[in-house]
């Protein structure tokens, strides 16, 4: 058994009180909450990687807290991090997913044979002799889950690993899951109801003390604005005969589609399809070699993984930065406006944003993009890591700017919320233009959607 008894833990204030939770061998548990909650801290707390202020845990009867006996200790946990580069230690796939094996003391042969059948059955074979980090953001994913798995830990640790998974690796991880559920512990932080569900016991934080909650208790996600875009006839981005290529290999393949102000569009595919490359393209982010590309208006971008944009020493001075570099006055201002408008507290704005969690990151990038005030407004990935509380808020957001006819491009794997703010979507398939039409259309085409790799209605 995994567990943790009177936990209380806290930084500049108490994030965690008197917490106490336990996961069996073979036992599946959910642990749901808000951004910044503390999900991610007891997880850590629990994988003997924070040291606690107060309380006691227990790995099968080992302590964290016994110096002697640490490695043993650390040794029956597989821990996949919620952004995915945060484990990767290896030059290229193979070595990633060997890593922890190696250091868990299995058998070089036994290595061999679980990243032979990993590697295949997470569909990476064809990436094996890549680096981790230059793997797409669901392929990195794909690549932590593989990475645990392999370890055949006692006890897992997944912090929502699913938020950049698209249909078929949410479908991978449940089969992998199912697989080792009889053997293994597994501790799921998820914002996924249907995650959750499928979990033996279900807990939530809330208060900063933990309780456990039934299914019941879970509703699904629903937008509760309905956004209408405002679209006029002028053509703010165009895409004609675009083709891109990282080191000879093909992202994109000969790809066109115009765009109209006030247009909100989504872009679907499968992990590797060249939805974020099409993002950078679009923003002027990097040259195109064959093809043109025309725009008409200022484009922000948010990335996949916030951080990578967060740099500044506080919170208010990464947001401020965008409208004091264009050379705005009360750039101060517009800063606190784009974070009461993403609804960043504003206790957090003199603090560094690293840290704060991933979806409190998250708000703090879309902060930061809004604060420059975009004409063409690249979204990839929003919704991912954002609680429910994030999520209706960004429909608010995303109503708003609709309002001001912004156009707005959104990269993302949920269809499921897709449909009820993107009246057309594009979608990509090995880097070429699979459909461009009502996002309707393509979500009740269930045979074209399993074979692009997205999730229909």
């Amino acid at each position: 058994m995994l567990s943790c008894e009177n936990i209380n833990f806290g930084y500049d204030d108490t994030i965690l009180r008197n917490i106490s939770l336990s996961i069996a061998k073979g036992e599946k548990v959910a642990l749901l909450g808000a951004n910044g909650s503390g999900k991610t801290t007891l997880s850590l707390i629990l994988a003997g990687i924070i040291r606690l202020h107060s309380g006691n845990i227990f790995c099968d009867g080992i302590s964290p807290l016994d110096e002697s006996k640490i490695l043993d200790f650390r040794r029956r946990i597989g821990y996949v991090f919620q952004n995915p580069e945060d484990g990767f230690v290896a030059s290229d796939v193979v070595r990633e997913i060997a890593f922890g094996a190696e250091n868990f003391g299995i058998p070089a042969d036994e290595i061999r044979k679980r990243v032979d059948e990993l590697i295949k059955f997470f569909g990476l074979s064809e990436y094996a002799t890549y680096s981790p980090l230059a793997l797409s953001g669901g392929m990195k994913a794909r690549l932590a889950i593989v990475s645990a798995l392999a370890t055949n830990a006692n006890y897992i640790i997944l912090d929502e690993p699913e938020s950049f998974l698209d249909w078929r690796g949410k479908n991978l991880l449940i089969n992998s899951l199912e697989k080792i559920e009889g053997n293994t512990g597994i501790l799921h932080i998820t914002q996924s109801s249907e995650f959750a569900e499928r979990c033996d016991k279900i807990f939530i934080i809330k208060d900063k003390r933990l309780r456990q909650i039934s299914p019941d208790e879970i509703e699904p996600f629903k937008p509760a604005v309905s956004i209408e875009p405002k679209i006029s006839d002028r053509k703010v981005l165009g895409f004609d005969n675009v083709s891109f290529a990282y080191e000879n290999r093909s992202i994109l393949k000969d790809v066109s589609f115009s765009i109209n102000r006030g247009e909100i569009v989504g872009v679907v595919g499968e992990s590797g399809a060249g939805k974020t490359t099409l993002a950078i393209c679009a923003a002027g982010l990097v040259d195109i070699p064959d093809g043109k590309i025309s725009r008409d208006g200022r484009v922000s971008i948010l990335f996949q993984f916030p951080e990578r944009q967060l740099f500044a020493e506080s919170v208010l001075d990464d947001v401020m930065f965008g409208p004091k570099n264009l050379g705005w006055n009360n750039p101060d201002d517009i800063a606190r406006d784009a974070l009461e408008l993403v609804r960043v507290p504003k206790n957090l704005w003199s603090r560094s944003p690293f840290d704060l969690s991933d979806g409190q990151q998250r708000k703090a990038g879309i902060a930061g993009v809004l604060a420059t005030r975009p004409d063409i407004l690249i979204l990839d990935e929003p919704f991912a890591s954002l609680d429910y509380d994030g999520m209706d808020n960004l429909f608010d957001i995303l109503k708003e700017l609709a309002e001001r006819r912004t156009t707005i491009i959104i990269i993302t794997h949920r269809t499921d919320l897709l449909r009820y703010v993107a009246p057309r979507t594009i979608a990509l398939e090995n880097g070429t233009l699979a459909f461009d039409g009502r996002t309707t259309e393509l979500l009740e085409n269930k045979s074209l959607c399993e074979r692009i790799g997205v999730e229909s209605i």
